[in-house]
């Protein structure tokens, strides 16, 4: 049973009393059965925003009130990127400017790509998990278009040409009755559960513009072909899942009605296919085939782009494309192998990150000391096992991807059957009373008790309470004490799984590459394509197969698949005009060098400001405008053990932060990998990092084989390096437990300031490089996008980020100015005034409670939302969870009016008038000071507490 009450008036100044919440539960005190209720404070938004919600408690809320008012509506299809109406974006180009769209749109990893369609220069490039705050989020592109028209202050009039993919449907079929689309959207379904899908900047439909399909390999070849520093070469594209046959057959055969589509099909019978009689296999199929692996040449000797497709490999359907995920994980494509290992260890077929980075565990050991509480037949005497994973024999995948015979590619998923991992419920997660003790079933690392170095040391938090944790205790790795994380028996099976998966995944594409490698002859060598994100393979095959070059987008996953819409859109293709027979057109100049990664939003100075000023209550705020004193201050503030996160400029697009959002730390120190990934990650902590390393000096410290880069071999962290021997004890932090590192050189002309930045390091230390991870605290969410998301991560880490470096802003977290609450006197002898704590903004409360046959077991949970609050998290509606009563009556007073002193005042009046209930005013017995000071020390720790979560400042 859900009650709902409406709040008193917002102007009340009355104090917010706790019996008539008392009396309510006696009033409910008959009920036969458990029933749960839920008083909710709210009142109905005049617009889709939160402007109407009132800010006094629920503990004084009327039981008779009857008011109709709906559920809070959130609206999240706002533009957090238009500058504000007085202020010129930094990034706008010419009114007259024409555009030219790549676009990915409605699977996952929606994305943007926007070049001046005459000079072909790329304006803006972004990705929709950005905006959403939800990693690898799909759906209409309505929101992106708007985000790139308001960067560079154009309109929809501006766009004359759209291209773009979806590798599950095709599009512009789709789209093409607005009708139909409304329907959906008021039902809610299909692409309609989403605001934007009939918005004109989704299906440019009343727009004069040209638009064009293109299929999803090829796609991906574009991303890479037209931006590689080489004139020709090979490209190589696998990943789960591409386009399926039956669209690309039936685009391919050019109906004159069709709207123009490009696909592979436009060359079928020019290259060796598998199977070599897809078109009988795919109409006797229940579902139909699907691109698995494809190979293709290219060459733009002479001004013109020229891509053709040599080899592709389909993949049959095995199960309904309406399935979880399409079906995907039961594909016989390497890509949707590996990610189905991605699945049954971690319940995301989109982690495989995680999958490599586990795989290199396989073959380390730890020791575990029995005592004889777990081994009783021993005596009591206390003895040494071993743990370590055992690897699978049988191969998951085996054979060759480009054979039909007994030599082709195979796969066994009895590895990954049954049970999968994440649901396993071991004995070893749980203690005798049946508690899960290992909540964190892959949480282990490898420290070791026996290290003398005091800087990996791990402290030890079992003493504090979670809600210490939580509350942002001091936590120093200076001071850790050391402590074993072992694997439990699913992490080792784990381990075992992903090194077997990965070797196999090694075998086969080395051999793959290998084979077509010596078939075209060609030298030099592009990677797309989701296992591109791959960086232990990606070393492999640039270090041993003999290539000249080796280019891998920064962006190999869909993310990329914008920008490779993007490139046909301004290029075309030579070999197909020249096969079509079709005149030359005016065609821009090719991209003369890779494109920089950093395309999407620039952040305004006064943004940057008013996110600042916004916060500022919580924040310590030092403007620092020289770059190199600056950096001098975020080298020392590394080199002393802190945990820096950096945010300027403008964003990068891909998965990977590469500078301009991240998190920076010091490589030397062991102990920081597991307290970034605990206390300011709060992931699993087998995860390695990645060292960003002036390409001047990663020879020398990294074995990264012959190449003809100058050293700058993996400027998007695609590569993984081993370390040095000789130089692995003195950067371990970025050192993985096999001696790799997955490496981002950079470079003085690419990277200006972050090779400034990692020069001063390297000044101070003698070590040119720095531990970097993605900017992002909260779980779930992407990098940071714009100044309000990277304050709020930074807050989020409740200290454990030291500082954040925001454009000329040097920014730590302020503590809490007790003498300032208190009225203390000053320095200078004067009393201060005492503080007045002051909410964040409007309130919104929610209480929930059971009631059963026992009246004393009523406990009743509160907790509230201020959207106003900079760590407002909208992505789980913003609650905030009350330690008690106590606290929720003190977040109803603290509107700004009233100092400690007559906030004590009151409590103690409520309480009796001398800070006690008068219940028996004969009793003599207790000593009121004592009673006072528990009174103020209750009421201290929540104020700390309300201010450390930014509920409230004074």
């Amino acid at each position: 049973m859900m009650l709902s009450f409406p709040h008193g008036s917002k102007e009340s100044s009355s104090f917010p009393k706790l019996p008539s919440l008392l009396s309510f539960f006696f009033l409910l005190n008959n009920l036969d059965s458990t029933t749960s209720f839920s008083i909710t404070s709210s009142s109905r938004a005049a617009s889709k925003s939160y402007t109407q919600l009132h800010s006094t408690t629920p503990f004084d809320a009327s039981l008779y009130d009857n008011d109709d008012d709906d559920d809070l509506i959130i609206d999240t299809s706002a533009n957090p990127f238009a500058p504000p109406s007085s202020e010129k974006s930094l990034l706008a180009v010419d009114p007259d400017t024409p555009l030219l769209l790549g676009i990915n749109k409605y699977s996952h990893d929606t994305s943007i790509c926007a070049a001046h369609a005459t000079t072909g220069e790329v304006l803006f490039a972004f990705s929709k998990e950005r905006i959403s705050r939800k990693k690898h989020v799909g759906g209409n592109v309505a929101s992106l278009v708007e985000s790139c028209l308001s960067s560079l202050e154009l309109d929809l009039d501006n766009v004359k040409k759209v291209v773009c993919n979806n590798h599950h449907h095709r599009i512009i079929f789709e789209e093409s009755s607005i009708p139909k689309m409304e329907w959906e959207e008021g039902l809610g379904i299909n692409g309609g559960t989403e605001i934007g899908y009939t918005d004109d900047e989704n299906t440019f439909l009343n727009c004069d513009i040209q638009k064009v399909e293109m299929s999803h390999h090829l796609a991906h070849a574009y991303s890479a072909a037209a931006q590689c520093p080489f004139e020709s070469g090979m490209i190589v594209i696998m990943d789960g899942m591409g386009e399926t046959y039956r669209s690309m057959k039936i685009g391919s055969q050019k109906n004159k009605e069709d709207v123009e589509y490009v696909s592979d099909l436009d060359f079928e019978g020019e290259y060796e296919c598998i199977p070599s009689d897809i078109a009988e296999k795919a109409k006797e199929s229940y579902f139909d085939w699907r691109e698995g692996e494809s190979v293709y040449v290219f060459d733009k000797s002479d001004g013109r782009l020229s891509v053709k497709p040599i080899f592709k490999r389909f993949t049959e359907e095995n199960t309904p494309p309406t399935l979880y995920n399409h079906g995907f994980e039961n594909m016989d494509s390497v890509g949707a192998i590996y990610s189905r290992a991605s699945s049954h260890i971690f319940g995301d077929w989109n982690a495989c990150g995680k999958v490599m980075g586990l795989a290199p565990w396989m073959g380390h050991a730890w020791t575990q000391t029995i005592s004889d509480d777990e081994e009783e037949e021993d005596g009591g005497v206390e003895k040494e096992i071993t743990l370590t994973a055992e690897k699978l024999k049988k191969p998951i995948i085996w054979g060759k991807l480009y054979k039909e015979d007994e030599e082709a590619f195979g796969v066994d998923r009895s590895s990954m059957m049954g049970m999968p991992h994440i649901a396993r419920n071991d004995p070893d997660l749980f203690d005798d009373m049946g508690n899960m003790v290992r909540k964190g079933r892959y949480d282990f690392d490898d420290n070791v008790e026996e290290d003398d170095n005091t800087d990996d040391t791990e402290q030890d938090t079992t003493a504090m309470t979670e809600e210490e944790i939580q509350e942002g205790a001091a936590l120093d790795i200076t001071t850790m004490e050391k402590k074993k994380h072992l694997p439990t028996k699913v992490a080792l099976d784990a381990i075992s799984l992903s090194s077997r998966v990965q070797d196999d995944l090694e075998s086969i594409v080395m051999d793959f590459v290998q084979h077509f490698k010596e078939k075209t002859g060609e030298t030099n060598l592009c990677l797309a394509g989701g296992v591109a994100l791959n960086s232990v393979l990606n070393g492999r095959l640039s270090r041993e197969l003999g290539f000249e070059k080796v280019f891998i987008p920064p962006y190999p996953g869909d993310d990329g698949i914008a920008v490779g819409c993007c490139a046909y859109g301004l290029f075309g293709n030579k070999a197909l005009d020249e096969k079509e027979g079709k005149e030359k057109d005016d065609y821009p100049q090719l991209w003369s060098e890779p494109l920089s990664p950093y395309l999407g939003p620039m952040p305004s100075k006064m943004e940057i400001r008013e996110a600042i000023e916004a916060a500022s209550p919580w924040l310590q705020i030092d403007p620092i405008k020289d770059d190199d004193r600056r950096f001098e201050i975020m080298a020392r503030e590394i080199e002393s053990g802190g945990v820096i996160a950096w945010y300027h400029s403008r964003s990068e697009l891909g998965p990977r932060a590469l500078g301009h959002r991240s998190i920076l730390a010091d490589p030397r120190k062991k102990a920081l990998v597991r307290f970034i990934n605990e206390h300011v990650k709060k992931r699993e902590s087998f995860r390695p990092f990645a060292p960003s390393c002036l390409a001047e000096e990663a020879s020398n410290w990294f074995d990264l084989g012959d190449n003809d880069f100058n050293d700058n071999v993996s400027p998007y962290m695609s590569i993984t390096a081993n370390v040095k021997e000789s130089k692995r004890g003195q950067i371990p932090a970025v050192t993985h437990v096999d001696g790799s590192s997955r490496l981002q050189t950079v470079t003085a002309k690419a990277e200006p300031l972050y090779h400034r930045l990692i020069s001063a390091f390297f000044d101070l230390t003698g070590v040119p490089m720095v531990l970097n991870t993605s900017f992002n605290t909260l779980k779930g969410e992407p990098i940071v996008e714009t100044p309000s998301n990277a304050i709020r991560s930074f807050l989020s880490s409740m200290g454990s980020i030291e500082m954040l470096v925001m454009d000329e802003y040097v920014i730590r977290r302020r503590d809490c100015d007790m003498k300032s609450l208190m009225g203390e006197e000053r320095d200078d002898g004067l009393i201060r005034e005492q503080s007045k704590p002051k909410r964040a903004g409007d309130v919104f409360y929610e209480t929930k409670f059971t009631i059963t046959d026992d009246p004393e077991s009523i406990q009743p949970v509160t907790r509230v939302c201020i959207p106003d609050r900079p760590m407002h998290n909208e992505k789980d509606g913003g609650w905030f969870e009350l330690l008690d009563d106590l606290e929720g009556e003190l977040l109803g007073i603290c509107d700004g009016s009233s100092t400690l002193n007559e906030i004590l005042t009151q409590f103690k009046s409520e309480m009796g008038g001398d800070g006690m209930p008068s219940s028996n005013e004969d009793d003599e017995s207790t000593e009121l000071p004592e009673l006072d000071q528990i009174l103020f020390e209750n009421i201290m720790r929540r104020l700390i507490r309300l201010y450390e979560h930014t509920l409230i400042s004074w």
